[in-house]
């Protein structure tokens, strides 16, 4: 019988947590992103507007916020080991339910359950890679965690038309039914591996942080005076601004206004996720490259940033593009960009606190969704207005941009990385 790595920080194993957390994202977004594979069918089933479709991601976006702080409290002082699986049951529960929805009012419970359980992917996600890597390591280790986002985005759309051919196939009236059901319960099987193959050993660090920080700590209070945290509530709604928008409106805009078919939009947007995933990874290699050739971790940081945001204004030629290639490669510069932009934000927030990791990263999820949650009607009020999906695709990719100004004028420029878990835990 084999024996399971157990020391934290050093053991080579925290990399295949790294790669769970990967498959936890990877699944949460499959849950997440059915439903803007099939936007078509769901609209023409309950006769939704843009307006209506945009107010099942709007509540979503509010559960997500609620669910982000709530989740960011509740993991600092319980278990990580057992606040991630049952979020990820959560999710898988909504995400099955939401193929028998009946009605738009059932369609937007079972979103904001979603949301809800959903948003505790990342407080669990960033809370494990903190107790399990040094801090050089975590812009990679986050690259992984978060690259499961576009790995997600790029199965779902085969695995939906997949899934839509066969319930075709068999007779099924309600097609888009099936894939809710399937994909929901893909969650069930990471349970299995969490317990498994992850140590509870490998992540005390964390648990005894938190256990043991409340003597002589701060308090969360004070890190809303810490002018860093207002640096990256601008950097969280902007990267989320760019990311959603395009997550929630891009197959309706192929499929709607370029004239894609079901397939070929599939297709595209499955090449569209790909490239953000290497995005992703090539900016958490980048750091990590940086870093060991001396320069400054913060700087490191900010210059991979800097370039994903770069790539991120192409979208303001999409209006402007005609279509085939050149429409295609201006897509796919947003999209490296986009997700690339990630691995630095969550790397920033884990300097912040170390007590407190989970409820900063909860509130900053929160105040993301928050703003998604005014955002997403009112960009689809706009779709409906102007006919047009191209003033939101066009506009969403420019915050990024105006976030690193905001980050460069409101973070020290000279700061030391909070230590290790394992250090701190040791004091």
């Amino acid at each position: 019988m084999s024996t399971l790595p157990t020391a934290p920080i050093t053991s080579p194993w925290r990399w295949w947590v790294c790669v769970l957390l990967m498959l936890a994202t990877v699944i949460n977004y499959m849950d997440r992103m059915a439903l803007n594979q099939m936007a078509k069918e769901i609209k023409g089933a309950f006769a939704l507007t843009n307006e209506q479709y945009g107010w099942l991601e709007s509540v979503f976006s509010l559960a997500f916020a609620i669910g982000a702080v709530g989740t960011g409290f509740v993991v600092d002082r319980v278990s990580v080991r057992w606040v991630y699986p049952l979020m990820v049951v959560g999710w898988s529960v909504a995400g099955v339910l939401t193929g028998f929805a009946t009605s738009f009012g059932v369609l937007l419970t079972c979103r904001f359950a979603l949301g809800l359980f959903e948003a505790g992917n990342w407080p669990c996600g960033i809370r494990t890679t903190r107790a399990v890597l040094q801090p050089a390591e975590r812009s990679f280790g986050n690259s992984l965690f978060q690259s499961g986002t576009a790995l997600g985005a790029v199965i779902t759309p085969l695995m939906v038309l997949a899934l839509l051919r066969q319930a075709e196939v068999t007779g099924a009236t309600d097609s888009w039914r099936l894939p809710f059901r399937v994909i929901g319960c893909l969650g069930l099987v990471w349970v299995a591996l969490w317990f498994v193959t992850v140590p509870q050993r490998m992540l005390q660090p964390s648990d005894t942080v938190g256990a043991q920080a409340h003597r002589g700590a701060t308090r969360f209070v004070e890190v809303f005076r810490d002018r860093r945290f207002w640096a990256l509530v601008a950097m969280v709604m902007a990267v989320n601004f760019t990311w959603h928008g395009y997550r929630t409106w891009l197959p309706l805009y192929l499929q709607e206004q370029r004239g894609y078919s079901r397939e070929a939009m599939s297709g595209f947007t499955t090449v569209y996720y790909l490239v953000a995933d290497v995005g992703s990874w090539t900016v958490g290699l980048l750091t990590l490259v940086l870093c060991k050739r001396g320069l400054a971790l913060h700087v490191s940081r900010l210059l991979a940033f800097a370039g994903c945001a770069l790539l991120t204004i192409c979208t303001v030629s999409v209006p402007f593009l005609p279509g085939g290639w050149a429409l295609q490669a201006g897509l796919l510069a947003v999209a490296f960009g986009a997700l690339g932009l990630f691995p630095t934000y969550f790397a920033l927030t884990q300097e912040l606190s170390s007590r407190h990791q989970g409820k900063v990263t909860g509130t900053l999820g929160a105040c993301a969704h928050l703003s998604l949650f005014v955002v997403y009607p009112i960009e689809g009020w706009i779709c409906d207005v102007t006919k047009s999906y191209e003033w939101v695709l066009g506009g969403v990719g420019v915050f990024p941009l105006l976030a690193l100004v905001v980050t460069i004028a409101l973070w020290p420029p000279k700061y030391e990385p909070l230590p290790s878990p394992s250090a701190e835990a040791s004091m």
